[in-house]
């Protein structure tokens, strides 16, 4: 019995780390998507034009979102950080040469309500969201694996 336990035990282990939860950054998920549709039909409410998916915009969104999500007693420092903000920012500047501002939200995982996030982020991000020269977006959703909160980032800015 020890022997099979021996050999199942390995192969088991080598099967479940094989996995691929390895996380996207050039796709996003329907909750990415469904993120930054509610952020263009915001937009649309209020007559400006439509926001076109960037995917380093997208990238860069998620790898903070994942940041915010890995520190979750940090986000509002995070959030409010312009280093951090900067870092994003510089490398969508360097790759798409669009000045690109972010917006942050965060709703807890017992009141996942996006409707109401996107209409808190509009609220507190106005100048960003309806920036009348801006025609790209790259928005994420993140998951706090330990407690269910959702971290919210996006990134809108104009690509020439």
């Amino acid at each position: 019995m020890r022997r099979l336990i021996h050999i199942i035990l390995p192969f088991i282990l080598f099967i479940s780390c094989s996995s691929n939860n390895e996380i996207n950054w050039a796709s996003p998920t329907s909750l990415d998507q469904d993120f930054m549709n509610r952020i263009n039909d915001h937009r649309e409410e209020i007559n400006l034009t439509e926001l076109k998916f960037n995917p380093i915009f997208f990238e860069q969104a998620k790898r903070f979102a994942s940041e915010l999500a890995d520190n979750p007693g940090l986000r509002e420092q995070i959030s409010k950080d312009d280093q951090i903000i900067n870092r994003y920012t510089s490398v969508i500047k360097a790759q798409t040469g669009a000045n690109a501002r972010g917006c942050t939200g965060f709703s807890a995982s017992s009141n996942l309500d996006p409707n109401e996030v996107v209409k808190i982020m509009t609220q507190t991000c106005r100048s960003t969201i309806d920036d009348r020269n801006a025609n790209a977006i790259g928005g994420a959703v993140f998951q706090n694996s330990n407690n269910g909160d959702y971290f919210y980032v996006t990134f809108i800015g104009k690509v020439d």
